[in-house]
């Protein structure tokens, strides 16, 4: 089971390392980060709907991303599912009362 944790962990760093550059790469209206970096180059790459596989690209690594986090939450929940109060055992033994000391008589 710790060895699909590890593939799911691997998974999860690769999908948000590519979700990062799909989202850094995308061309914003006001020019941003993707005009940049690339320049005329992503169209050359992606050809002329470059925008619409960016996006697509990005809402497909975001449900990777998202169900993948999902399912490391749940199998890392499971794993540990044991208490730390329950791995202590019984309660701690209570503390004997100090005896009442008697009552001094007052000076009047």
């Amino acid at each position: 089971m710790s060895v699909f944790i590890g593939f799911l962990y691997v998974v999860e760093v690769v999908t948000c390392l590519l979700l990062a550059m799909a989202v850094m790469l995308q061309k914003p209206k006001e020019g941003g980060l993707g005009g940049a970096i690339g320049g005329g180059m992503g169209e050359a790459v992606f050809g002329a709907d470059a925008g619409n596989v960016l996006i697509k690209t990005t809402v497909v690594l975001g449900a990777v991303f998202l169900l993948n986090t999902l399912v490391l939450a749940r199998l890392t929940s499971t794993v540990h599912s044991k208490s730390i109060m329950a791995a202590e055992g019984d309660a701690a033994p209570m503390a004997e009362e100090a005896p009442a000391l008697p009552m001094m008589p007052s000076a009047e």
